[in-house]
């Protein structure tokens, strides 16, 4: 992975004009992404960019919208939130890039079953 490319796909999902602040998000998702990898895996695969970039974008969209909660009081009503629409569309993207790379990543679901 190419972490120049990684910022700016992240750059790119995110639409901040300068995405440097947020340069540990793109740091752990590609951590995250390296952990997963198959052995035999080729590690520069572009798709692994934007599946690390999704996964930094989910990660930066979590964290705005946790900073808008307001709390709701008894006969209140909690109003839509246009921030966990975003959190539901930027984790459909990152489950959508995971799928793409997914012949490059391990299979956390294969279980073994008695016979």
């Amino acid at each position: 992975m190419r972490k120049a490319k990684v910022m700016q796909l992240f750059q790119m999902f995110t639409r901040l004009p300068d995405v440097m602040p947020w340069e540990d998000l793109a740091d752990a998702a590609m951590c995250t992404v390296r952990r997963q990898l198959r052995e035999d895996a080729d590690a520069d695969d572009e798709r692994l960019c934007r599946y690390a970039a999704a996964l930094a974008n989910l990660q930066y969209r979590r964290l705005i919208a946790a900073e808008t909660v307001s709390p709701t009081y008894a006969g209140t009503v909690a109003g839509q939130r246009s921030d966990v629409q975003q959190c539901t569309l930027a984790e459909q993207l990152m489950l959508q890039y995971r799928a793409d790379a997914a012949d490059l990543l391990r299979d956390d679901a294969f279980v073994f079953a008695a016979v």
